[in-house]
């Protein structure tokens, strides 16, 4: 085993003893050496048998791991980010703490302004707009909209093809369904029969392939109104928690730079002059922009 790994491993075994690591001790851990990603099948059980107490659906780690949904970056697991879940278990809660501190988590929470925004520009536009929110999750970026409690003429659609996020999107949403839809339809199935002046995928595209990716990005760029725009996001390959997400969440992306997301948009049949890229604040979270002239 590599000795920076190995010193690595050393440490995260103390923290773990004595209860999860101090914020001094965050971007020590949060560098994971080169090394691991080369250890042996055996080397890695090793590894996990040291996180094991770590690696329980009460702690974030240990919730991204165990995919109790079974998937990866579930619904539940969005909301619990969102929200700054932290358990009440003290061996566990200054972990959750410092997976709050993860740039991928900040950059989660950094959707719901980002999305705010592209709603209030959409409805400047258009007053009435239809607006659709592609891999809905737990809408917790739609509800930072609703519940600004102003009055609006705009009608949202949900669409994702958990039910139980489903289920759960609308519970969040309750006290504001004369403004929004849910749908349980398959992404890649889904033809509504009309088109939308916004649609909106915070973190569905970056479980695709390139080939799914364009396929997708076909389909749902035709439900656009002209003047209408598909906003996708996607996970940076300068995300500084890449490592982190794999190692002790086997949470694994397709994590794209500005210029792939670029090519992916053009091989989509998008005209250059449609596409955009832009990030949230943190720039671990990217936004491809598709305008539909």
């Amino acid at each position: 085993m590599d000795v920076a790994v190995a010193e690595y491993l050393d440490v995260a075994e103390e923290v773990i003893n004595r209860g999860g690591p101090e914020v001094s001790e965050y971007e020590y851990l949060k560098n994971i050496p080169q090394g691991m990603s080369l250890l042996t099948i055996a080397e890695q059980k090793m590894v996990y048998e040291l996180l094991s107490p770590l690696l329980t659906v009460n702690s974030m780690l240990g919730f991204t791991f165990q995919k109790p949904h079974g998937y990866a970056g579930d619904y539940e697991l969005i909301n619990r980010i969102y929200s700054q879940w932290v358990s009440t278990d003290n061996n566990l809660s200054k972990w959750d703490h410092f997976f709050h501190s993860l740039e991928a988590a900040e950059a989660v929470r950094n959707r719901e302004p980002y999305f705010i925004d592209l709603v209030n520009k959409t409805e400047s536009r258009v007053a009435n707009a239809r607006i659709l929110n592609l891999g809905s999750g737990p809408c917790r970026d739609l509800y930072g909209f609703l519940s600004s409690k102003r009055q609006h003429q705009l009608r949202f659609e949900c669409l994702d093809m958990d039910k139980v996020a489903i289920d759960f999107g609308e519970t969040v949403c309750d006290n504001y369904l004369e403004h929004v839809t849910f749908i349980n339809k398959n992404a890649l199935k889904f033809d509504p029969g009309y088109q939308y002046d916004l649609i909106w995928s915070a973190g569905l595209f970056d479980y695709f392939n390139d080939k799914i990716f364009i396929r997708l990005v076909r389909r749902i760029y035709n439900l656009l109104e002209t003047g209408g725009e598909l906003v996708i996001g996607n996970f940076s390959t300068d995300n500084p928690s890449k490592e982190i997400m794999e190692l002790y969440g086997q949470w694994y992306l397709h994590h794209r730079d500005a210029e792939t997301l670029t090519d992916l948009g053009l091989k989509a049949g998008i005209p250059k002059e449609c596409i955009n890229v832009s990030q949230e604040k943190v720039g671990v979270n990217l936004f491809l922009h598709l305008r539909k002239n």
